[in-house]
């Protein structure tokens, strides 16, 4: 409510708004008394006027067509504005709020204080209350998922809340009422685009009220106000038959007349484009039929468009942002503008058309024909001074001649070099960073407007617009709650594809899902389901077996993990707040540095939290920080300048956003490589070469290290603690890492070394394994001895290596025996080998079957 009142002092108009109406203040009997007799009057008057027509009386005639005439008039404008919104009505210094008072509202603000006093009631809950019980404001909130009872539910907490001391409303308390609803609600419905001030304005206005019970209402039942201007509209389109609401959601109320199709200005300077008419396409002309041009968000790259289309010199502009992100939309609305000339007169009458190099490209036979084409072009608009070009995919025209075709810049250079033929390009910032960003011709000659992806509430908007034309194609519909649940999804996880078109793509599969289920209805679950699907990102507790495994994750771990406990534990913890949505959405599940002598465990938990709750070890994405000791290979990492190559951990997390990312050996990393995890670990984001921002707050993301593994040692044997000793290393790790870095770590866990008995756990897992692997793929049973498993970790134990020579120990005494008794077929289906100890040294006994 604070920001929606911080909004209202910079939107506040700077001219006298004031309120003043006597009707306002009379008696009730008084407005009976006065609308009873107005009304005689008018009909009275009507039929009156209506016999004398009839009657014919020749002296009377004209006097009675007159006065029908007059009556009729009158009987239209009691159900209207005293006055709308035209521009010299607004520009006046002084204006009366009552007169644009809708008669609907205007008999609302009369009630409201006869409702707060019955009620005992505050005006402003009197009024919220009024407007709850009218049809046109439950239809709307319907499209917020609203349901009639949750409305009688609003009703009944606005009735029952009275006031224990209720004050007088005096006529100066309900003038101030009425001046301050009606001050904001008149800037709401001109911000509505609507004539005058209406219940939807009304209702809007209450957003700023200072009642607390009010703000109540909107809180408890999530009705925020974006969501309720989008309503709005979404009631007034839904009752217009045939509109398609994308492309014909222009400002209807000022479209008030259509244009012939025209091919020549107005000052009938045009020259005949026969060749560009032929391979193009008119923007205008579609705008005209309202084909194309609406436009949503964008409102700051439209004006930077226009005012570098309008400013002397050069006026070449190039769009540049990701597919979808609505560059097409920015021209479209332009085209739209055009046509009704709402554009500054330097560009005014102009006509805008849509040239591809595809289009070009159709039915040749050499490709000294496309040169041609693009010749009689260029004369052709040489000739004319009222057109704007529009080139999609502009660097195709750059990448056509690097593959040794015609240069079509080139082509175009005596164009890009005029002052009168603005040419508008569009391009992806992959494509102009390798094919536009050294241009000479480019750089001179256009002007670069980076379009951004749509905010959320904007998305939101173009996406219930867009659902009211999807269900009167497909008669199944997506409720609010399934469009804003679209757009917060595809914004977190679908980052590869800009807003609206990755929350579109969403809602149009979930839509086809429906259809398929025979569903009318598409449901927040169901598109839920469905980035989880597409993500495979588990966005819900789905299932007992999943929830069972959260629980116990430790227990799992520790089947494949032995030691470690503190680590295991930090690491189960983070996944379960994850999965139980209490971690900090903009940061990483969890980042955690692993230190501790080698060969005890920390690229081992890593990969058995790959496999137990991401699926597969392969889920892990793995770096091998050894591998990046120069400074030129963060571009491994984010891409190269140029944009030739991508990004190894970028595209890694694109790709497979729910993931396990472990650093091995992150010390050994360069200084400046390891620079560009700060942001990465702070924000759980990363700028790749295209300056496209990847997410990575869905990963886990583990660092390990050697360093200090001697010191670890030594201070685990004095019997220092673990927390101790982690505060300690945390220090001596500035050594290695900056402060900064260090301190972006969630935790820094430190791994204790392994003694001869975990080494025998460790034994008694891989061969538990092992027995395992061979029992389910060729039916053979192992059984160790006691002895065997101490023999074996003796034989593995090293206090430098930890347990890495574990593997080389059992494949050699073990692995090597059973592989030669299966090839030498004395071991085969059904067989049941037994490994003992006998005098020291490892033998096999095999009971065949």
């Amino acid at each position: 409510m604070k920001k929606e009142k911080m909004k209202q002092k910079e939107n506040k108009p700077e001219r006298s708004l004031y309120f003043r109406d006597a009707f306002f203040f009379w008696p009730r009997w008084r407005r009976f008394l006065y609308r009873v007799i107005f009304s005689a009057f008018l009909y009275l008057g009507l039929i009156f006027s209506f016999f004398l027509i009839i009657l014919q009386i020749e002296r009377w005639s004209n006097l009675a067509i007159i006065l029908f005439l007059f009556f009729v008039y009158v009987f239209i404008k009691q159900n209207q504005a005293e006055f709308s919104y035209p521009e010299n009505n607004l520009t006046k210094p002084n204006l009366n709020l009552a007169h644009f008072l809708f008669p609907k509202a205007r008999d609302i603000l009369l009630e409201s204080r006869d409702v707060a006093i019955n009620y005992k009631i505050s005006l402003e809950s009197a009024l919220l209350l009024i407007l709850l019980f009218q049809e046109d404001i439950e239809e709307t909130l319907s499209f917020l998922d609203i349901s009639s009872s949750q409305i009688e539910e609003m009703r009944e907490y606005l009735r029952k809340e009275k006031l224990e001391q209720m004050e007088k409303i005096t006529d100066q308390n309900y003038e101030l009422f009425l001046e301050n609803v009606c001050r904001q609600a008149f800037i709401e419905s001109v911000n509505l685009k609507r004539d005058s001030i209406n219940i939807d304005s009304l209702m809007l206005s209450l957003y700023f009220s200072e009642d607390p019970r009010v703000a109540a209402v909107f809180d408890l039942f999530h009705l925020e106000k974006s969501d309720l201007v989008t309503a709005f509209e979404m009631n007034r389109l839904s009752r217009e038959k045939g509109i398609e609401v994308l492309k014909g959601l222009a400002d209807k109320r000022q479209i008030t007349f259509q244009p012939k199709r025209i091919k020549v200005n107005r000052s009938l300077t045009s020259r005949p484009t026969p060749t560009l008419d032929l391979y193009g396409i008119d923007f205008t002309e579609l705008a005209l039929e309202l084909k194309i041009g609406i436009m949503i968000g964008h409102q700051q790259e439209y004006q930077s468009l226009v005012d570098i289309l309008t400013r002397e010199g050069k006026s070449n502009v190039l769009l540049v942002g990701p597919d979808g992100v609505g560059k097409e939309t920015i021209v479209s609305y332009l085209a739209l503008n055009l046509v009704h000339d709402k554009v500054p007169p330097a560009i005014r009458d102009y006509r805008l058309i849509n040239l591809s190099l595809s289009s070009l490209l159709e039915d040749i036979e050499e490709p000294l024909e496309v040169f041609n084409r693009l010749t009689k072009i260029t004369k052709e608009l040489l000739f004319n001074r009222d057109i704007i070009l529009y080139l999609p995919q502009f660097h195709n025209y750059k990448s056509l001649a690097q593959k040794g075709g015609y240069n079509a810049l080139d082509a175009f250079q005596s164009l890009i070099n005029t002052a009168w033929v603005p040419i508008i390009g569009a391009t992806t910032p992959e494509d102009y960073r390798r094919y536009l960003e050294e241009d000479s011709i480019i750089r001179e000659n256009f002007e670069i407007i980076k379009v951004k992806e749509l905010t959320s509430e904007e998305a939101i908007a173009f996406l219930a617009f867009r659902s009211l034309e999807l269900q009167r194609k497909t008669k199944v519909k997506v409720s609010f709650k399934a469009i804003k649940r679209a757009v917060a999804l595809a914004q977190r996880f679908l980052t590869t594809v800009p807003l609206p078109s990755s929350a579109e793509s969403l809602l149009t599969e979930a839509i086809e899902g429906a259809r398929r289920n025979k569903k009318k209805i598409v449901t927040e679950q169901d598109i839920v389901d469905l980035v989880s699907l597409k993500t495979q990102i588990p966005l819900d507790i789905s299932s007992d077996e999943e929830r069972e495994k959260l629980l116990n994750l430790e227990e799992l771990i520790h089947k494949r993990l032995i030691n470690q406990e503190e680590a295991v534990q930090l690491v189960a913890s983070a996944l379960r707040q994850y999965r139980a949505g209490l971690s900090n959405v903009n940061k990483p599940i969890a980042v955690f540095l692993f230190v501790g002598p080698t060969g005890v465990g920390k690229t081992e938990l890593a990969k058995a939290l790959a496999e137990i709750y991401f699926g597969s070890e392969k889920t892990m994405i793995r770096f091998d920080m050894a591998e990046y000791q120069d400074k030129k290979s963060i571009y491994r990492f984010i891409g190269s300048p140029d944009g030739s190559s991508y990004g190894a951990l970028t595209e890694a997390a694109r790709n497979n956003p729910f993931s396990l990312i472990l650093l091995d050996e992150f010390e050994k990393a360069h200084p400046d490589v390891l620079n560009i995890f700060l942001a990465l670990f702070d924000e759980g984001r990363l700028t790749d070469n295209l300056g496209q921002i990847i997410d990575f707050t869905n990963t886990i993301i583990i660092a390990t290290s050697n360093a200090l593994s001697d010191f670890i040692k030594d201070e685990i044997e004095k019997g220092t603690e673990t927390q101790k000793l982690a505060e300690i290393l945390k220090k001596k790790l500035t050594d290695y890492f900056k402060p900064e870095l260090l301190n972006r770590f969630n935790e820094v866990v430190v791994f204790r070394p392994l003694t001869q008995e975990h080494l025998k756990e460790i034994v008694e897992l891989k061969l538990k394994e092992l027995a395992n692997s061979l029992m389910k793929n060729k039916k053979i049973e192992l059984f160790f001895d006691e002895g065997v498993v101490e023999k074996l970790a003796q034989l593995g134990y090293n206090p430098i290596f930890g347990a890495r020579p574990l593997d080389s120990v059992i494949r050699h005494y073990i692995k090597d025996s059973l592989a030669k008794s299966i090839l030498q077929e004395k071991t085969g289906p059904n067989s049941k080998v037994n490994f003992v100890l006998e005098n020291g040294e490892i033998k096999t006994k095999i009971a065949a079957a």
